[in-house]
């Protein structure tokens, strides 16, 4: 009797800690719930709300919840995501509780393809959790047709950023759909708005007018509604040869742009005047608004920057002004080769119908050589109009110096002109050296980059439904991927001792070997100058990988009490 009443008491403590355990869980819940539905209209209170809980104290489910909540206030508050590793751990957290809990493990999946898609990436690392997501929200009784909506729509864009244009459409159409069944004008806004561009990209003006439409019939007073309409309708009368209601329209949005907040969005609409006041034959008008989009560059590694520039040499070149229209041409030229891999990155993703072995494999070759052929043919041009306008130039100061011969200066200009031929003469060889091994290096980029777009297709066709069902093109694809990590994997050369890792790092050889194989080489492709996609392409990898990698290699430097090369900083 007495053992049986110290296992009732010991019972009864037990039931008692469990109920007590349950009943703090489910106030967690029930207090993240709360802040779940402050997201929508004061995501900055909900944001400041969820810093402020112990996250060791919830648990594996309220832990999840939590993190998908502080996902959601940062996206909504504009956080300038440079990692998914957060959205990614709370993917895997809710997997487990994804019978449960279906709705709340597809949110985790939408912002998973969100984040990355703030992140620019735009392949099947962010489309397949928003097409998983979006089957999900589908199939809910009743559907969440909100977060159905947004994942349709970020379907959309990935589409339309690889040039999917029809296939984007589709996606935009079905979102404009749900925006009507919700009688959410600012989402049917943004859908409307999405197909206006498709249609202008796929030069169907007279669709695109009907969109132009349709949108002017939306009562919005939001100045960002207002600023994305009247651009809209100047692209329109620009692209129908109206160029002074382009102009009109433009500088009415930058009336509105006054405001501080929009200082640093105003290069587009410079650009856009230039160009306008250039059809006009305008020109100093167009030469005056091409310096300010010059001048409005915020990101000077964006791959659009050399439009601006090629606008501004040819603005310069119809004002007659040389000097500034070589600069252009050449800032053109240094942008367009340092764009080169980027622009031959670009491909269609074909992630909506049914693959054909060799119709892929000739698209993808053709597809890459008309990208590089167009790449040369545009250097070239470029290089051709600056040899030109150089000549020209060079004819002009001679004939000035020929009109001047009997001045009191003609002699220091001619020893001077001499001068300059002579150690012309004398550095050409290794100028010419020097372009050699220029030509040599472009070169062997491009070559590294088809290699690597063809990993890449590869890896796309080998994950895709289709194709998995097909056992014999599977097997084929899958083997000639393994083939091809084998061949392209970089190994250790004779060129990578301790000697030369020493001369080009700086870190001693007591130093150098607390660091493994892959991180030496890692540090002297830093030394050469190589960039994160010359490394990802050499070391057959992705750039957000070699990102991760130099972030892991910092850090084991500092706790090593290693210097830090200057460019892993």
């Amino acid at each position: 009797m007495k053992w049986f009443g110290y296992i009732s008491f010991f019972a009864f403590l037990l039931l008692a800690t469990t109920d007590c355990r349950q009943e703090r869980n489910n106030a967690d819940t029930a207090k993240l719930a709360q802040f779940d539905s402050l997201l929508s209209v004061q995501p900055e209170a909900a944001l400041d709300s969820l810093e402020l809980i112990e996250t060791d104290n919830l648990n594996k489910y309220n832990k999840a919840y939590h993190q998908l909540l502080e996902v959601i206030a940062k996206d909504k508050t504009y956080f300038n995501f440079t990692s998914d590793s957060l959205i990614n751990s709370t993917v895997d957290l809710l997997s487990a509780f994804r019978s449960k809990n279906p709705d709340y493990y597809a949110r985790s999946l939408m912002y998973q393809g969100i984040v990355r898609y703030r992140m620019h990436i735009t392949d099947s690392a962010a489309y397949q959790p928003l097409k998983e997501a979006a089957q999900i929200f589908h199939s809910l009784l009743p559907p969440d047709l909100i977060n159905q909506y947004l994942c349709l729509y970020y379907i959309g864009e990935i589409h339309d950023k690889n040039n999917n244009i029809d296939v984007s459409k589709g996606y935009y159409r079905k979102a404009a759909q749900i925006s009507k069944q919700l009688g959410d004008t600012s989402y049917l806004f943004s859908s409307y708005m999405n197909l206006f561009w498709n249609s202008v990209k796929k030069t169907d003006y007279l669709l695109a007018n009907l969109y132009l439409d349709t949108l002017s019939h939306f009562l919005l007073k939001n100045e960002k509604f207002t600023i994305s309409y009247k651009n809209m309708q100047s692209v329109y009368f620009e692209s129908l040869g109206h160029y002074k209601k382009a102009i009109e329209l433009e500088k009415e949005i930058l009336q509105i742009k006054k405001k501080p907040e929009y200082q640093n969005t105003l290069i587009a609409n410079f650009y856009n005047i230039s160009k306008a006041y250039s059809n006009l034959n305008q020109t100093d008008s167009a030469l005056k608004y091409a310096q300010l989009s010059v001048k409005a560059i915020q990101d000077t590694s964006h791959q659009l920057n050399h439009l601006y520039y090629l606008n501004l040499a040819k603005s310069a070149e119809k004002s007659g002004n040389s000097k500034l229209s070589i600069y252009g041409y050449k800032k053109t030229h240094e942008l367009m080769s340092s764009n080169v891999n980027k622009n031959l990155d670009t491909k269609i993703l074909e992630l909506e119908k049914k693959y054909d072995l060799t119709e892929v494999e000739n698209n993808a070759l053709q597809l890459k050589n008309r990208a590089i052929i167009l790449a040369g043919i545009v250097l070239l041009m470029l290089s051709a109009i600056i040899i030109l306008l150089q000549h020209t130039i060079r004819q002009k100061q001679i004939k000035i110096l020929t009109e001047e011969r009997n001045r009191a200066l003609e002699n220091e200009k001619l020893l001077l002109y001499e001068k300059q031929q002579t150690l012309t003469d004398e550095n050409s060889r290794n100028e010419l050296e020097l372009v050699k091994k220029k030509i040599i290096l472009s070169f062997f980029q491009q070559i590294s980059v088809q290699n690597l777009e063809i990993k890449k297709l590869l890896f796309d066709l080998k994950i895709n439904t289709y194709i998995t069902k097909n056992k014999t093109i599977y097997n084929k694809i899958s083997d000639e991927y393994d083939n091809y990590n084998k061949k392209s994997k970089i190994t250790e050369t004779v060129t990578f001792d301790n000697d030369t890792f020493t001369k080009l790092t700086g870190i001693s050889v007591e130093e150098a070997g607390k660091l493994n194989k892959s991180e030496k080489i890692m540090l002297q492709l830093l030394a050469l100058n190589a960039g994160n996609r010359e490394m990802a392409v050499l070391l057959n990898t992705s750039d957000e990988s070699i990102r991760s990698r130099k972030l892991k290699l910092k850090k084991k430097l500092e706790q090593l009490t290693i210097p830090i090369i200057k460019n892993l900083i």
